[in-house]
């Protein structure tokens, strides 16, 4: 019964052991869970290629779990998730006469960094951690039938929570998700440069992570988050100011269209960024545009690759 959840595996328990097993299938997505008393649980990957759902994200909401792999030990609780790649041998202790153990088997053969979070803790008192492993309990408990459009929407949150979180970790160590993370959000910001609301705080809860790790990874952009904001705000402004067919819209409509609420506001900061003011930049106070150049150090392409 484990083998369909975990690949070839073979248990150690005492005579009579019974597992209970409760599997919901939303598209790539599988979230499972196993009710069982106490076993050692041992993964022996045959021979072949990597599989398409070779990663997990593994919790114990009830009872206690050890895992062991890649030479590494964590322990398995209920406020974070770990990490299981079935096609590497392993070890899953269930320790306690009950156990539940929550299974998310994530549509990934590989990605760049994985091998180096498997069987370590994941941050587990973050509200991320605790939203992911609260989200999975959730959906392994629930019995309600969905659609095929809410089980892809259902799968989309899935797999999109555990990059979050796995992307994170890898940011604390400094690993090769941070940039696609960062890449992600420059995207997501300029997605969204016309809403007022999109400050370090929102844009850090759109990406369930928290402001302080938001502003450690802009740290090498020259620019903090805030500034990196009002700098394509302004980049939006100077465009939009250059563009003949928008040449009927007042300056100050302008810049309340790309998020700056104040007129007295939006001139200062072109001023300060491009060295004179909206009004005298559409004047064309300058021989040319392109001798227009903003005082301030760009930042560096979103990278090409974002979606990994």
């Amino acid at each position: 019964m484990l083998s369909g959840l975990y690949g070839p595996v073979s248990v150690s328990a005492d005579q009579g052991f019974r597992a209970t097993v409760r599997a919901r299938q939303l598209g790539v997505v599988r979230v499972s869970a196993v009710d069982c008393p106490a076993a050692e649980v041992r993964g022996t990957p045959g021979p072949g290629g990597a599989r398409a759902a070779r990663y997990h994200l593994v919790l114990a909401p009830g009872g206690e779990a050890v895992l062991e792999q890649a030479g590494r030990s964590v322990r398995v609780g209920a406020r974070g998730p770990v990490l299981l790649d079935t096609d590497r041998p392993f070890r899953l202790h269930l320790t306690r006469p009950r156990n539940t153990v929550v299974t998310a088997h994530l549509p990934w053969a590989e990605r760049d960094g994985l091998q180096g979070l498997v069987a370590r803790e994941l941050p587990g008192r973050e509200p991320l951690a605790l939203l992911v492993a609260e989200f999975l309990s959730g959906l392994a408990r629930d019995e309600t039938p969905y659609g095929p459009i809410d089980e892809l929407r259902l799968a989309t949150a899935v797999t999109e929570l555990a990059r979050t979180l796995l992307d994170h970790r890898l940011g604390d160590d400094e690993g090769p998700a941070a940039p696609v993370l960062l890449g992600r959000i420059q995207l997501y910001i300029l997605d969204h440069l016309d809403d007022r609301r999109v400050t370090p705080d929102q844009v850090a809860a759109a990406h369930h992570i928290s402001t302080r790790y938001l502003h450690r990874l802009f740290q090498g952009q020259e620019l903090t988050v805030a500034a990196w904001i009002k700098a394509q705000r302004l980049e939006r402004c100077r465009r939009d100011l250059t563009d003949p067919a928008l040449r009927h819209l007042p300056v100050h409509t302008i810049g309340a269209r790309w998020g700056f609420a104040q007129p007295a506001d939006f001139s200062r900061a072109f001023r300060a960024a491009y060295g004179i003011t909206p009004t005298g930049f559409r004047a064309g106070a300058l021989p040319a545009q392109k001798q227009c150049a903003p005082r301030q150090r760009q930042v560096s392409a979103v990278p090409a690759d974002s979606t990994s």
